[in-house]
């Protein structure tokens, strides 16, 4: 799991990436240890480009919260967490660009995580992080649910979705929204993992790619 965690940074690095997002479940649960959360920090750091986090149900943000007594001061610069539960919005103007996301503090049915996203912003790049399951119309409810209404309303250009660990593509109408999976090797140490490469491109169609890790 480090050796990925590292590599996904390395690859980041290699391709000149313009931001690196993680949605949620970087840590399996609050009971990380100093040298574990040491490692995960110290990596984000040696990534060359802002890093925008929010957490997952695993390291959910509630009373027994990994992030809750981190000293911000010694958080790495590049790291942007999102900890508030109503969510909210980071600019980036050197990227045009305009990250949304909310802190998962319960996972139940109650918890929608693209509830209070906001109006897309003109004439920039219109990016959420939302960790949840997709479901389907019909589809017995889950904890914390992303519907395809929910997704084409946003009006985002793309939603970067966490909780699934298998890639799958759940873009509707122009809103490209992908959960990128995982960089762990899912069923033997044999098998690589896996992260998603996204070009954004004035004028052009949002690229998707899937990298092996």
């Amino acid at each position: 799991m480090r050796a990925a965690f590292s590599r996904v940074i390395d690859l980041a690095n290699e391709r000149e990436a313009d931001m690196l997002l993680i949605v949620g479940d970087l840590f399996d649960s609050a009971r990380v240890s100093e040298q574990a959360l040491g490692f995960a920090l110290g990596n984000i750091a040696r990534a060359q480009m802002p890093v925008v986090m929010i957490p997952g149900n695993h390291d959910a943000h509630d009373e027994r919260s990994i992030y809750a007594p981190l000293n911000p001061a010694s958080l790495p610069e590049n790291l942007h967490l999102i900890l508030e539960p109503d969510g909210r919005s980071i600019d980036f103007p050197h990227l045009a660009a305009r990250v949304w996301g909310r802190a998962l503090v319960e996972h139940t049915p109650d918890y929608r995580p693209l509830s209070g996203v906001p109006e897309p912003a003109p004439g920039i790049w219109n990016i959420a992080l939302a960790h949840g399951f997709y479901m389907e119309e019909g589809e017995i409810e889950r904890s914390s649910p992303i519907t395809p209404e929910e997704i084409e309303r946003s009006g985002f250009d793309y939603i970067a979705l966490g909780h699934v660990h298998v890639l799958s593509d759940v873009s509707r109408g122009a809103t490209r929204a992908f959960y990128c999976g995982t960089p762990a090797p899912l069923y033997s140490t044999d098998n690589a993992g896996w992260v998603l490469c996204v070009d954004c491109t004035p004028g052009e169609p949002i690229k998707v790619e899937k990298l092996t890790v």
